[in-house]
């Protein structure tokens, strides 16, 4: 019995020791940190004491950053805009991308684009939801297997 009392007074201990400690290396990261972080498998952007919110660059490349400080992933919604973060990294992308088999464009920006544009001398048209159609006509504008308006190739009534 006594056997059993002193190793769990040593066990609390032991605790709340590893307590002080980790909450007090916490606080040293946030009072000292100067960029990114990682505190329990989620990333936040730090700037001396204050951690980053909303949009942040960092190394050439842009971030958006919940108001915990997280590093979004995957599409969010920004000033009516939306934009595609990178999975694994956050990163905001720019260009063409695939996502659930859908291909969507994003401007230099990394607005995501709808309606017709044009792409290295292709016409291409993304519906309201920024989804690239294909194989289809559009007015009696015929789109290829590639997305691609067909030039010469039209719906006629």
């Amino acid at each position: 019995m006594i056997k059993h009392k002193s190793l769990k007074k040593v066990l609390i201990i032991a605790i709340a020791l590893t307590a002080l400690f980790t909450f007090r290396e916490i606080k040293l990261i946030e009072a000292n940190a100067e960029g990114w972080i990682n505190v329990d498998n989620s990333w936040r952007y730090y700037s001396g004491t204050d951690i980053e919110t909303g949009w942040c660059k960092s190394n050439g490349n842009w971030y958006y950053l919940n108001e915990d400080g997280l590093a979004r992933t995957g599409w969010i919604k920004s000033e009516g805009k939306y934009y595609y973060l990178d999975q694994s990294t956050g990163k905001m992308l720019t260009g063409w991308i695939q996502d659930q088999g859908n291909w969507y464009y994003l401007n230099s920006f990394g607005e995501m684009i709808t309606g017709w544009f044009e792409y290295k001398g292709n016409l291409y048209y993304l519906n309201t939801s920024g989804v690239m159609v294909r194989d289809i006509y559009i007015g009696e504008y015929y789109l290829g297997p590639d997305g691609a308006w067909k030039e010469g190739q039209y719906h006629h009534r």
